[in-house]
């Protein structure tokens, strides 16, 4: 937590205008390739009647007192007036291609992307149907997956472009190292839309090392068991199993279902289903007091006692309180969502 007077000087603006009146503001950064959103209370009623709905919001928050980028662009999509105040939601542009503000597409035999690949396929949805006349998404940093990816084959009676993109993205990892399967993922950054690979935690270069004297204000976790269990059922009767033999907090599993038909096919998914997940085994929330641009995916360092904790983490999420008086930035890490049935579940709560 910082005071907003001594640390940083937040602006917000709606529609290229500045709005000094704002009393509040949270941003919610969840991963998981999921949307941002900005929740902003605003100390005046009159605005509901400004036309806000779809406007452009920018949210700066000045760390150390510097403008910089914004932390925060979306777009103006609920409006809930009271007496005295009005809350404003926004979500970032992706929203524009996503969920129930997204025109669906139906992709069959007859029409269909089996020329792109997923990236390409994303890239033309987004120039052709939501920057037809300014630059809502920008696609300027996209690159695409190694290998590349083929739309060849999806089909679907109706999606929006961002979940058929997501459900080829899913089917991309990195299986190189295989005990270090590394899997692709979405952000924003600004305007700017990302499609990156995950960083080792191994091997991949920090983004800031944090610490109870210098940027940690505090710690809680949950250590959860992973699985080290994987069985897939498949087509045709197929089934493929395999079994992690490090499995020092006990055996735990997971089941899943799988379109392959052989054998090999699905031992080969359930060998990735473990690995990619095992080292994802501590779900982390650190409260910081500097570093609130770090990106999601970023990897922290943590420098503190415990060993249990000492280390590389990935940024998975990160949420962002702003009030008259403080700042509050709060980064989840490591854990991205429960993905076993049954878990060995303990709280531990530290500094703070």
């Amino acid at each position: 937590m910082r005071g907003r007077n001594l640390y940083s000087l937040p602006k917000l603006f709606i529609g290229g205008k500045r709005i000094s009146e704002f009393n509040s503001a949270t941003i919610q950064f969840p991963g998981n390739n999921q949307i941002n959103t900005l929740n902003v209370s605003i100390d005046d009623p009159e605005y509901q009647d400004a036309h806000l709905f779809n406007s452009k919001v920018e949210f700066y928050l000045g760390e150390g007192l510097s403008e910089g980028s914004p932390i925060f662009v979306g777009y103006v999509k609920e409006m809930n007036p009271s007496d005295t105040s009005i809350t404003i939601t926004a979500y970032d542009p992706r929203i524009f291609i996503s969920g129930t503000d997204a025109e669906p597409i139906a992709v069959t035999d007859k029409k269909n992307f089996d020329g792109y690949t997923a990236v390409q396929f994303l890239a033309s949805v987004i120039n052709d149907n939501v920057n037809t006349v300014s630059t809502i998404i920008n696609t300027d940093a996209l690159s695409d997956f190694s290998p590349e990816t083929s739309m060849r084959g999806y089909r679907t009676s109706g999606k929006s472009p961002y979940e058929i993109f997501l459900d080829v993205m899913a089917q991309t990892v990195d299986d190189t190292v295989p005990e270090d399967p590394l899997e692709y993922y979405v952000s924003m950054e600004g305007n700017k839309l990302i499609v990156a690979k995950k960083k080792s935690v191994d091997t991949g270069s920090r983004s800031m090392i944090l610490s109870y004297m210098d940027g940690i204000e505090g710690i809680t976790y949950n250590h959860r068991a992973p699985a080290t269990t994987a069985i897939g059922i498949g087509t045709e009767g197929s089934f493929g199993e395999f079994t992690y033999g490090n499995a020092p907090m006990g055996r735990v599993g997971t089941t899943f279902q799988s379109e392959k038909t052989q054998n090999a096919e699905i031992y080969e998914e359930a060998l990735l289903t473990v690995m990619k997940n095992y080292v994802e085994q501590k779900e982390i929330n650190v409260v910081i007091s500097r570093g609130f641009y770090v990106g999601l995916e970023s990897l922290v360092y943590l420098s503190v006692p415990d060993k249990n904790l000492r280390g590389n983490h990935r940024v998975t999420s990160k949420s962002i309180s702003v009030t008259k008086n403080n700042i509050t930035c709060t980064l989840g890490l490591d854990k991205r969502k429960p993905r076993v049935g049954d878990y060995l579940d303990r709280k531990i709560t530290l500094g703070g």
